[in-house]
């Protein structure tokens, strides 16, 4: 008897140092740019190397990229085989058009289940656009379990409407109804590029909203968007929103620059995350 109480007083304890020992979680949000010819020296043949070569540096648990092309995105796979890969093409849900993608780190991440949905009035279907948005908008989402602490969360990348207002504004509103839909109870993480500045409506109904905080609040929070280097005027329209049980540290925006290539059009973005 004595045994036995010894053997569950171990057991018990082993499981409980193991959470109280859980690392926080890295998470990351990328725009990646998606394969233009036109970018010149920024095209995607000269940059395909730094983004390998970030990601495998940070080691970032889960990613969130926006306007991933599908040969990009297979392209990746094959150089980061320790992440799975969850990502549909917006034009069809298969493989036409951009991607918003989630990478997440095998070791650490176990996926229970996933999906899309577009940012239209019809959500469920494929390549359906929304509200004056010129291109359809898509959303990937999936429940996983921290391997570390074994507590389960509900993760979102999207990428809202660069031309329209009314697109985002509404596309906000639907991201926000779709977290009960999809997550039940669990802590939510909300990726994306949003196309809004921080003065715009569409941030603060997201940051503003019941369940989510920008994660970058209390902390330096740099522009994010950088147009290769040729824009008048560098803005912050990426953002990693988290569950308000949720606490964020160490921020930080990548700026990435090689021999006069830029990572991307976007520089990005990460957080710590410790998930109550």
């Amino acid at each position: 008897m004595f045994k036995r109480i010894s053997i569950l007083i171990l057991v018990l304890s082993t499981a409980y140092c193991s959470l109280a020992q859980a690392k926080p979680l890295l998470v990351e949000s990328f725009n990646l740019r998606y394969d233009n010819p036109a970018d010149g020296i920024h095209a995607w043949p000269n940059r395909q190397a730094l983004v390998i070569e970030h990601i495998r540096n940070l080691s970032a648990d889960v990613i969130g990229m926006q306007e991933v092309l599908a040969h990009q995105w297979q392209g990746l796979g094959a150089q980061l085989p320790e992440y799975g890969q969850l990502g549909a093409g917006r034009d069809d849900g298969k493989q036409a058009g951009e991607f918003v993608p989630i990478l997440y780190r095998k070791s650490r991440l176990q996926l229970i289940k996933n999906g899309y949905f577009w940012l239209s009035e019809t959500p469920n279907q494929p390549g359906s656009i929304g509200w004056g948005a010129h291109l359809p908008r898509i959303t990937s989402w999936a429940i996983f379990t921290d391997k570390h602490s074994q507590r389960d969360f509900c993760f979102f990348n999207t990428h809202f409407s660069h031309v329209s207002d009314e697109a985002r504004q509404q596309a906000a509103k639907l991201l926000l109804a779709q977290i009960p839909l999809r997550c039940d109870d669990l802590p939510v993480i909300a990726t994306g590029d949003f196309n809004a500045q921080p003065d715009d409506a569409a941030y603060r109904q997201l940051s503003n909203s019941k369940p989510l905080f920008d994660t970058a609040s209390g902390q330096a929070a740099e522009p994010t968007y950088n147009g290769f280097g040729k824009t008048e005027k560098a803005v912050r329209i990426d953002y990693i929103f988290a569950d308000k049980r949720i606490t964020a540290a160490k921020y930080q925006t990548h700026f990435i620059v090689k021999d006069g290539v830029y990572i991307s059009d976007h520089f990005p973005i990460s957080v710590s995350l410790d998930i109550k």
